[in-house]
């Protein structure tokens, strides 16, 4: 048997041990949430480094979270965010899915431009994706400056233009980054997103009834579409094997409520 986890804050409407558990029960292993307060940060950490295979990051810990890890992947360097940790023997080795998972399910698409909400680490793994399937110009917003003005240095570091913007722009993909529409109201965000033209979304914000951006939107990438992909890439990292979708899916559904 072999335990693995999410931490994050909160995480009390997490799907991801409904997905990840459809997979690892199968083995014998589970899967369990673990809130974590910031306080507790580093003691969770070293007990999962401790007692776990591996573990997923959510907000707000995919940038700090890299801090306490003791190798980390190309990837997660450039984007400065993980989200998937693999342990052996007591050592923490740190990769990003979400980044991945976007590049899987966007692929195909024709996309320059992109305006984000959001400077988290999500944003890092989105924007990420989105410039190595092409997009050259972002257009970031952000409640707090410094964040976004981070996010921009970081995007022009890999040789993208990045913009910190105070009011909508148009462009190819609109990107929800931030929580809006899961934990917190989303009108903010609906306000914002009514005010641009956009071909796709992309939502990070995860509804199982779908979310209100959803339903405004012409082109859209679900938030669970993404959590179920990051979680099947999270696994095959864990345990070297090929997991199928489908059977995430059904388990996530089947268990609605």
């Amino acid at each position: 048997m072999a335990l693995y986890g999410l931490i994050g804050f909160p995480i009390s409407h997490s799907l991801s041990y409904r997905i990840n558990n459809a997979i690892l029960n199968r083995f014998g292993d589970y899967y369990v949430a673990f809130e974590t307060a910031p306080e507790d940060l580093f003691a969770v950490l070293f007990s999962l480094k401790t007692i776990s295979n591996g573990f997923n990051v959510t907000i707000p810990y995919k940038k700090s979270v890299i801090l306490y890890l003791d190798h980390v992947s190309d990837e997660v360097k450039k984007i400065g965010a993980a989200n998937t940790v693999k342990v052996e023997q007591k050592r923490a080795y740190g990769y990003n899915t979400d980044y991945l998972a976007i590049m899987n399910l966007a692929s195909g698409k024709k996309i320059s431009t992109a305006t984000i909400l959001g400077a988290g680490g999500g944003a890092r793994a989105v924007t990420f994706a989105l410039f190595n399937l092409g997009c050259s110009k972002f257009f970031i917003y952000n409640r707090t400056k410094e964040k976004a003005l981070s996010l921009k240095s970081k995007i022009e570091s890999w040789g993208a233009h990045a913009e910190v913007i105070e009011e909508p722009k148009n462009a190819d993909v609109f990107v929800n980054a931030t929580p809006m529409g899961m934990y917190f109201n989303d009108d903010a965000l609906l306000n914002f997103y009514a005010k641009g033209n956009y071909k796709t979304v992309i939502d990070l914000a995860y509804d199982i009834n779908g979310t209100a951006l959803s339903k405004m939107a012409k082109d859209y990438i679900s938030g669970i579409d993404i959590l179920i992909e990051q979680a099947a890439l999270s696994i095959e990292i864990w345990k070297g094997i090929k997991v199928d979708r489908k059977d995430m899916r059904s388990a996530l559904y089947e268990n609605k409520g």
